[in-house]
């Protein structure tokens, strides 16, 4: 037997055990027929160490999970596809509310650091220009006015520091916090997803 009749009686036989991936199967043996006539083998050497097309289709049809899937009812299936149907306007305004209060507390909980955000860039901003004002406010309307204008800048300065601190340090714990959660999420879905598969 050469290899064009291997390949041939394997696909019979697989098509016959009802293989499920049978090119796969094909595309390998004929790969490896193919590598061991490079390595300086003979077509019938070759043939001859491996397994009979029968014998390999019986083991990979062996390797398959036997999946018992009992008979439903017709009225138990009409019953599920009523419910189905009736119960759907349900199911899908609570999907709806539930994806609505997910997107909500993401929103929530980043609120804080673009909050602290806007907070650091106006501090810092408004420090900065009240800094350059107090001295002109010192020059014109006497030292008091300019030095009660420089401490303000300073705790806008000071302010606007902080809450960059805080936005930065916020934002990262946020990001690592729903990376978290978007998995976990994710994990319970695909959990259910399994369950019902």
């Amino acid at each position: 037997m050469n290899k064009i009749q291997f390949i041939k009686a394997l696909a019979t036989e697989l098509a016959q055990a009802q293989v499920r991936d049978t090119a796969n199967t094909l595309d390998y043996y004929e790969e490896l027929i193919d590598d061991r006539l490079e390595d300086g083998e003979s077509e019938l050497t070759i043939i001859a160490s491996l397994e009979s097309p029968r014998q390999i289709a019986a083991r990979l049809s062996d390797e398959r999970p036997i999946i018992r899937q009992r008979k439903t009812a017709p009225m138990t299936l009409a019953l599920i596809i009523m419910v189905v149907v009736l119960g759907s306007p349900l199911w899908g305004s609570l999907l709806l509310t539930a994806i609505l209060l997910i997107a909500v507390g993401y929103f929530l909980i980043w609120l804080v650091p673009a909050l602290a955000a806007i907070f650091a860039i106006s501090g810092i901003v408004g420090g900065g220009v009240s800094f350059f004002l107090a001295i002109i406010a010192g020059v014109r309307q006497g030292w008091l006015i300019g030095s009660m204008q420089f401490g303000l800048s300073i705790a806008m300065l000071g302010v606007g520091l902080l809450c960059a601190g805080l936005a930065w340090y916020s934002g990262c714990y946020l990001v690592k916090w729903s990376v978290s959660l978007t998995r976990w999420l994710l994990s319970k879905f695909k959990a259910r997803d399994k369950e019902v598969a």
